[in-house]
Order: C-alpha cells, then sequence, then structure tokens
C-alpha cells in the first residue's frame, strides 16, 4: 500500500504505531528509522526527535516552526535520496516531535533549502516548511 498524506491534520498527533497501521505495515518497526525510503515511492518521512534516548545515536536537530535544521544519518544511507529529493519528484513530509516517547506532530512537507555534505561525521540539512504558491 503506497504512503498517503490524504487526511492527515498539519499539527495533530501522530505514533509511529497508528501511523504503520495507517500506511499498511504489518509492525511499527517498518518506519522505526529517522529518515524512511519507501522504495518505489515518491516520498520521503521523517522522523525528528530534538530530545533523543541516551542509548541512540545523539544528532543535533531543532526545528522552529518553520526551519528543520537536521543530521543525516552516520552511514549515510539517506543523503543522496534527500539532496536529490526535488529533482526525483519525492515529497518530504515531516513528523517531528520534543522528546522521545511522545507522539509526533505532522509538520507537513518540507523542502531542502540547503546541505553540506560531509564525510567523516554526519551531512547537514536545512529544510523549509513548504509553502504551496
Amino acid at each position: 500500500m503506497p504512503i498517503s498524506f490524504e487526511g492527515f491534520c498539519v499539527g495533530c498527533a501522530y505514533d509511529r504505531p497508528a501511523l504503520a497501521e495507517i500506511w499498511g505495515y504489518k509492525s511499527w518497526a517498518a518506519i522505526a528509522k529517522g529518515v524512511v525510503t519507501p522504495a518505489g515511492q515518491p516520498v520521503i518521512v521523517l522522523f525528528i526527535t530534538k530530545e533523543k534516548q541516551g542509548t541512540l545515536p545523539q544528532y543535533q536537530d531543532t526545528f522552529d516552526g518553520e526551519v528543520l535544521r537536521m543530521e543525516g544519518e552516520d552511514g549515510h544511507g539517506s543523503d543522496e535520496r534527500l539532496i536529490n529529493a526535488d529533482r526525483n519528484g519525492d515529497e518530504v513530509h515531516l513528523f517531528y516531535r520534543d522528546r522521545h516517547h511522545a507522539p509526533f506532530i505532522y509538520e507537513g512537507r518540507v523542502v531542502l533549502e540547503e546541505y553540506q555534505r560531509l564525510t567523516g561525521k554526519p551531512s547537514r540539512f536545512v529544510f523549509r516548511r513548504w509553502t504551496h504558491r
């Protein structure tokens, strides 16, 4: 089942188990990463947590309601897909929360504004809330 955002409410809270059910996944483990890139679908889903659990990588991520500043993954697995999202026709959607274990707030679409590709440490990305013009 393709991931769709039809009927989603910007500013509404969702947790991963509910999203997994909405999108037809057997388990929320399929969307447990911070950057979810479903194969064959023109969508990238960001699950960003400002204050992470102590046992997880401590990426420096912030969202002020307009601008998301985030570090990519240590292994750079999603860097190219994020960098080329616009060119490839991928929509990037943001779910954000201030603290781990809280529900995510759906913030809607975001677009890449700038990036810094790094080696040896996570790349840096700046996204801005998408506004339809």
